[in-house]
């Protein structure tokens, strides 16, 4: 379940459903908790639903921590997580109180059926590469060898990312 050296990862945070601002600030010490301890917290960023437009804007944050979890082992922490703050997952780019997902796991590639790391669509979405960039630029994407700066200048992505001035 545990590996012998801690592990700095990357998570972003989203939802639309609640008040976003309080579900983040409570989720913060449980993320400290079950995974380690938070090392940097990005702005949080307003922008459009994914996918599915036709719901209420998001709020996203990047976050990094430093974990002794294995990556399936959390994985799991983070969907109980989801799940303790309500997430229903019931279909694709749904409204959700809380998402969690791993953007990097160190500069591991994993490809396995429930996850992928680094997160397939990173590179896609200007939502993840902002909050990103402004705690990681220089951090290399393990497969595409291209720094987070790099690719938010590359990125096709041309929806609006908007940092909440709190």
């Amino acid at each position: 379940m545990k590996l012998t050296m801690a592990t700095n990862i990357y998570l972003s945070l989203g939802g639309n459903l609640g008040n976003t601002l309080e579900i983040f600030k409570n989720v913060y010490p449980i993320l400290e908790k079950k995974i380690g301890p938070i090392l940097q917290f990005s702005s949080i960023y307003q922008t459009k639903a994914w996918g599915n437009t036709q719901q209420a804007d998001f709020l996203n944050q990047v976050l990094e921590l430093r974990t002794d979890l294995e990556p399936q082992a959390l994985l799991l922490e983070l969907l109980s997580i989801e799940s303790d703050f309500g997430r229903i997952r019931k279909q694709q780019w749904e409204a959700r109180m809380l998402d969690l997902d791993i953007l990097f796991y160190g500069q591991q590639v994993i490809q396995e059926s429930n996850l992928q790391v680094p997160h397939p669509f990173l590179a896609q979405r200007k939502f993840v590469l902002i909050p990103l960039v402004e705690i990681a630029p220089d951090w290399t994407h393990p497969i595409l060898k291209k720094s987070i700066q790099n690719l938010v200048q590359k990125c096709p992505d041309v929806s609006e990312v908007r940092k909440l001035d709190l």
